[in-house]
């Protein structure tokens, strides 16, 4: 036994480690999904009204030019406190609400996981602007909840909720995997 498995259990260490991959891998998207939504707010009227949420970042910051740098750049923002946030939101939200609802129909479960983010994403903007005295992110359109979440950005969530479950499968597979070698040994 390391010093690790002593300090750490592995259910601990796994959560951990699965933690840091969603955050990560979130960051990142963030990051893309500024590009993605000003490509989907010029799409036409039928496809792009699911990107006209009003989504942006404390005032005196000064990061709104995000939204004017022109497309071909490419270029996303994120903060670093983003990566805790959907840690936090992937790993306590959506795998608990997965391990619980993954035999529903998928619309059932798509709601389930949109309801699951909008309610976290505003409990954690709160919790953010109490920290940290900074508006990380906030909703500003006709359709916000609470200043730190929005029902125009909904649809974005149902999707997103219904393609994690496919990291969450094999998250899942992989460790049944691994259960199953450690058992033949």
């Amino acid at each position: 036994m390391t010093w690790l498995d002593r300090v750490l259990p592995q259910r601990i260490r796994r959560a951990l480690f699965r933690f840091a991959i969603y955050g990560s891998l979130l960051v990142s998207g963030e990051v893309a999904f500024y590009s993605l939504v000003k490509i989907g707010r010029r799409l036409p009227d039928f496809v792009a009204w699911m990107f006209h949420f009003q989504w942006a970042v404390d005032d005196r910051l000064g990061l709104e030019r995000v939204w004017t740098v022109p497309i071909r750049t490419l270029y996303g923002q994120a903060s670093l406190w983003m990566f805790f946030v959907y840690g936090a939101i992937a790993l306590l939200g959506l795998e608990t609400a997965y391990r619980r609802i993954k035999k529903w129909p998928w619309l059932a479960r798509g709601g389930v996981y949109m309801v699951v983010i909008l309610a976290m994403e505003c409990a954690l903007g709160w919790v953010l602007v109490l920290t940290t005295g900074y508006e990380i992110w906030y909703y500003a359109d006709g359709l916000a909840i609470f200043r730190y979440t929005s029902l125009a950005i909904a649809p974005m969530w149902f999707v997103l909720g219904l393609l994690s479950e496919n990291f969450m499968h094999i998250i899942d597979k992989l460790a049944r995997v691994k259960l199953e070698l450690r058992t033949t040994r």
